[in-house]
């Protein structure tokens, strides 16, 4: 499998029109680690445009809870 294939499926699923709940703190989750991070914060994915939308997410306090904090762990990210 093509390394980080699973994460363009679960930013392709934040396009959907009712993302799956447990997608933000999935997201934040992964976030945690070196690689998560990286992957985010690929540019060629336009990872972190694809998330900042749902930082307003009206319909889920879960989505926008998630997707803050994947983004928080993204600031922790340094460049070598």
């Amino acid at each position: 499998r093509e390394r980080g294939a699973g994460l363009a499926l679960l930013l392709q699923a934040l396009g959907e029109p009712r993302p799956p709940p447990q997608l933000g703190p999935l997201l934040c989750n992964l976030s945690q680690l070196p690689e998560g991070r990286r992957g985010l914060l690929d540019r060629s994915r336009c990872s972190v445009q694809r998330l900042l939308p749902f930082t307003q997410y009206k319909d889920s306090a879960v989505h926008r809870r998630g997707v803050v904090g994947a983004l928080r762990n993204c600031c922790f990210e340094h460049g070598e």
